[in-house]
């Protein structure tokens, strides 16, 4: 009996370090979760071009890097999600190569319409998961969800796909 309570204490304790604790975080009416482990920076920048302001908020840690980005945007002339989807396949083929990528899907996100795309790990095993969210009939702005992971760990993935999946904007 003593071998199965100590089997099952050391499954126990694997299972509770493999799984992290998460903070919910609300940002600019984004709700989103993120593992608590994770070191976080703010940055402002002003904008470039049909971008009037950029901010992001970088959340990491030993498995994930997580970008939230917020891309304002006039009044009157709104972003473009097609166009950011596009910018960001070629950010992505530049980094990751094109055979890496898997095809957009278009989905929706608290009723705003919605990009998703990820990659095939990477030689130093880098993935990403990236969502573009359309906010610009309620904010002027476009939302970026962007999560590279360690897909050699044991929870990148799945740590990325809770992140993508607890998106909800208010």
């Amino acid at each position: 009996m003593k071998p199965l309570v100590t089997s099952s204490l050391l499954l126990l304790l694997a299972t509770v370090h493999a799984a992290p604790d998460w903070e919910n975080k609300v940002i600019d009416d984004v709700h989103i979760e993120v593992p608590a482990d994770c070191q976080t920076d703010a940055q402002n920048t002003p904008g470039a071009g049909p971008v009037q302001g950029m901010k992001k908020y970088s959340f990491r840690n030993r498995v994930l890097d997580l970008e939230l980005v917020f891309l304002s945007f006039p009044p009157g002339t709104g972003g473009n999600l097609d166009g950011a989807a596009a910018n960001m396949t070629a950010q992505l083929k530049a980094v990751s190569g094109e055979e890496s990528l898997a095809p957009w899907k278009t989905t929706t996100i608290s009723g705003r319409p919605a990009r998703r795309i990820s990659t095939k790990p990477d030689r130093t095993h880098q993935a990403r998961q990236a969502t573009i969210i359309d906010d610009t009939k309620a904010k002027n702005q476009l939302v970026i969800v962007d999560v590279s992971y360690d897909s050699s760990s044991s929870s990148g993935k799945a740590d990325a796909e809770h992140i993508t999946k607890s998106i909800e904007l208010k």
